[in-house]
């Protein structure tokens, strides 16, 4: 029988690296497959994503000794064209495989190139936004999507094209809990009627496996498991996920005096659509909030007005009594921290130590002050043996650590950080939150806009739930056991939280 899907890849370096990024791999899929690909960061995933849709070597400058054949043909020097409808990529950052004036136009994109019929094109986009869940999106501009729509448009962009193996790469780290398990459940469908291969590479995917015919794990560019899904064969043996083992929701302090107070705030898009709907919220001095809600709900936007980004043209905003109509971006950001959720918007400089110095030259501070207050920080992410490297050569867990040290080195009043750990492993998320924490603790105020309910009820002495541009929970953190139903109803779901905590596999390092 004629093998489906196989790479063989004895190594894959890039230009000017010492080490090879993958090694030794040898795998072969079945039409109909649905897996997940794990491991820690820098273990190769992305690199064997890109290999096997053909973007490595044909497209990504890379040296690839080896073979990968699909249907019989090896295409590793095929042109990215030829593999259009056969092999789908769909990385993280939505913003970088949108490029058109509407959604419907960036759907369309690939099957015109296909030079299908109009009526064919037409249905392919209606069943793609219904496989998404956007239909009634076609018209909207990709600039006013949130991050976890933006990727579902990307999904479905690649759906058009009717490929047949699907690769997810991180693709839906922006979407909420509830989004997240219907895409992948719509996916497993497709496989298994289609005879569709699918892979994705999933941060959370203990939530998942219950889904997956096979898993397949990775560390330092080799395969090391590559088999059953069942936690009791897999986990314990081979150590994949760490769990923290109990939630510690803490209260917050409410002393007077507001360090943040929205006021009958109205944002809309000049489309049209309303955002933020008469929303009000006062954040108090030393508060550790989660904003959290299902994509599109607004939160990013209403984080946008903290800072200036955006300008309230209805209602009022204030920080620390200053109404941000009256003061520019720049004039904020000395109260204001700011982690944008995807970080490589953030950077302008060509170096890691560079970027996070950025602020600090900005306002002038003596380079022994701005020395001692960057290197440490860098030490305290993991990035200080990244310090001279380029921003853009770093993965995508590591930007995140950047984009956050930038904001924290400045010490702000208040931190405003927009899903912080959506590229990470849970090890590197609960590293990074207790980093986090730590500002909190010497009195900073946090507002963290989250899909993940376990680090919120762990951090969080407050949780502010929005939905459909307005404010429709607002709860300490310990009473969000008591409003269970209502909780689950907005997409955020308790009960995951428990079967978490009750995980007792042991982790290795950065896995």
């Amino acid at each position: 029988m004629e093998q489906y899907f196989t790479a063989k890849i004895e190594s894959l370096y890039y230009p000017e690296q010492m080490n090879p990024t993958l090694k030794d791999i040898s795998i072969d899929f079945r039409p109909g497959e649905f897996v997940f690909l794990v491991g820690s960061p820098h273990s190769g995933k992305s690199s064997l994503c890109q290999a096997l849709a053909g973007v490595i070597p044909s497209f990504k400058e890379g040296t690839l000794i080896g073979e990968i054949n699909f249907e019989g043909e090896n295409i590793i020097n095929k042109r990215l064209p030829e593999m259009a409808g056969k092999i789908g990529l769909v990385r993280d950052e939505s913003q970088n495989q949108l490029f058109c004036t509407t959604v419907e136009e960036d759907l369309a994109f690939g099957p015109c190139n296909l030079l299908l019929e109009p009526e064919e094109i037409r249905a392919r986009i209606e069943k793609a936004l219904r496989f998404v869940g956007l239909q009634g999106y076609e018209k909207r501009k990709p600039e006013t999507l949130s991050g976890g729509e933006g990727q579902r448009v990307a999904i479905a962009s690649m759906m058009t094209l009717e490929p047949k193996v699907i690769i997810l790469d991180g693709a839906v780290s922006q979407l909420d809990p509830q989004g997240r398990k219907e895409i992948y459940e719509k996916l497993r469908i497709l496989a298994i009627q289609e005879k569709t291969m699918v892979m994705i590479v999933e941060e959370k995917a203990h939530l998942y496996l219950h889904l997956a015919h096979r898993l397949i794990c990775m560390d330092n560019g080799r395969i090391i498991y590559d088999g059953s899904p069942e936690k009791e064969a897999i986990l314990s043996r081979e150590k994949i996920w760490d769990f923290p083992k109990k939630i510690h929701p803490r209260n917050g302090s409410n002393p007077e005096g507001q360090i943040v107070s929205v006021n009958n705030l109205t944002f809309q898009y000049p489309n049209g659509e309303f955002a933020l709907r008469d929303v009000s919220l006062d954040i108090y001095p030393r508060e550790f909030v989660a904003l959290m809600g299902k994509n599109g709900a607004g939160k990013t936007t209403l984080a946008k007005h903290l800072n200036g980004l955006h300008k309230p043209v209805q209602g009022d905003v204030l920080i620390h009594h200053m109404n941000t109509k009256n003061y520019s971006t720049a004039q904020l950001a000395n109260q204001v921290g700011y982690l944008f959720q995807n970080p490589q918007v953030q950077i302008c400089t060509n170096t890691v130590e560079a970027e996070v110095a950025f602020t600090l030259k900005a306002k002038k501070l003596p380079k022994r002050e701005i020395g001692k207050r960057v290197l440490p920080l860098l030490d305290k992410m993991g990035l200080i043996g990244f310090a001279q490297d380029h921003p853009y050569r770093l993965g995508k867990s590591d930007i995140q650590k950047l984009g956050l040290a930038s904001s924290l080195v400045n010490e702000p009043h208040l931190l405003v950080i927009d899903e912080p750990t959506s590229q990470m492993s849970t090890a590197q998320s609960w590293e990074t939150m207790e980093l986090i924490d730590q500002h909190h603790r010497k009195g900073g105020t946090v507002i963290m806009i989250s899909h993940d309910l376990n680090l919120a009820l762990h951090f969080a002495s407050r949780i502010v739930v929005m939905d459909r541009g307005k404010i429709v929970l607002d709860i300490p953190t310990d009473d969000c056991f008591q409003y269970e139903e209502r909780l689950c109803e907005l997409g955020l779901d308790i009960r995951e939280v428990y079967a978490e905590g009750d995980m007792r596999y042991e982790a290795i390092a950065g896995i």
